[in-house]
């Protein structure tokens, strides 16, 4: 038995359980699509050193199948306090560099000062023109900084590094700040490689993972889930702590037609201070990617600064401090 029925607003709870009560029944439900005006949505994230790169695409309904593509043809740019235009973007969609629709440069090479005030402001034909303002959060103080070796699994790869990571933070008692972490491996003459990731060390035991703590994120993370922002919520003004086991691979990209690889010196740990709204997007992206495209999911709304439209416009100021691994 087959039954399609329509059920609009607050009678639709009641009606998939009484539908869940019918054995043997093949039943469809269609709801209402609720209406959309379609609008400019865009990620950029403006930070106080290397610019990044910016998305720009347009909302899609609610129940569209296709693929979501960027927009190449968005103008775009970031004003000062004082209005004057201190950042430009170019569309590399479609160049050399093979970034994807959608995908837009900095040309200005803007380096976000902190305390400094920006407006971001997007238009893309046939949409509204959207823009966001944010304040540039002050630099983190990192205190301290270790690695300190682990012991490899027998079984494991000869090229896999372990280690605790800890970090120490000392927070500012007369704001309410929000931390990301990151950690990159550099050779022994200070310069990036072609080195893994450094991420958390899943073979690990105990709470590394526990979202309530101050934990490493991963740069390579996929819909922002590697990403763990952490508020000083319950440590405001004392020293905000991070310990966590990692690991990385420190051959693992060595080019074969090298004579000798290069071997790994630095562990560089990096601290971002992130505004407020940045915080709550990565939160409430990580909800969504958890409720999986799951129709009984709690709803989970992505967080938006852009008005009129959605997505980000973050800040986020960053200290780094180098440990030396062996």
């Amino acid at each position: 038995m087959k039954t399609r029925l329509l059920f609009k607003g607050k009678n639709l709870l009641a009606a998939l359980l009484l539908l869940a009560a019918l054995p043997g029944c093949d039943t469809a439900v269609d709801l209402p699509e609720p209406p959309h005006t379609p609008r400019i949505a865009l990620t950029y994230t403006l930070s106080n050193t290397a610019p990044a790169m910016l998305f720009v695409s347009s909302s899609q309904r609610i129940f569209e199948t296709r693929p979501l593509s960027g927009r190449d043809d968005a103008t775009v740019e970031i004003r000062d306090g004082q209005g004057t235009v201190v950042e430009r973007f170019r569309s590399v969609g479609s160049g050399p560099n093979q970034f994807g629709p959608g995908s837009y440069e900095p040309i200005l090479g803007l380096r976000g000062q902190p305390g400094q005030t920006y407006t971001l402001r997007a238009a893309v034909p046939g949409l509204e023109t959207a823009e966001s303002t944010l304040t540039m959060p002050l630099p983190p103080v990192i205190e301290s900084a270790a690695f300190t070796p682990r012991a490899n699994d027998p079984n494991s790869q000869t090229n896999l590094t372990r280690g605790r990571l800890q970090i120490t933070v000392a927070d500012n008692g007369r704001t309410t700040d929000y931390y990301l972490a990151f950690a990159r491996v550099l050779d022994k003459q200070g310069n990036p490689g072609n080195w893994s990731s450094v991420v958390l060390d899943g073979s690990s035991e105990g709470d590394d993972f526990a979202v309530d703590r101050f934990q490493l994120s991963s740069g390579n993370s996929y819909g922002g889930y590697g990403i763990y922002p952490y508020p000083d919520t319950n440590v405001n003004g004392q020293r905000v702590s991070l310990n966590s086991n990692v690991s990385f691979y420190s051959q693992l990209f060595c080019d074969p037609n090298q004579s000798s690889c290069p071997e790994a010196g630095y562990l560089e740990v990096s601290v971002q201070s992130i505004t407020a709204d940045t915080y709550n997007f990565y939160q409430s992206q990580r909800r969504y990617v958890d409720g999986g495209g799951s129709p009984f999911a709690e709803p989970a709304p992505l967080a938006s600064n852009i008005r009129p439209g959605y997505g980000l416009f973050g800040g986020a100021a960053e200290a780094s401090y180098r440990v030396r691994l062996f």
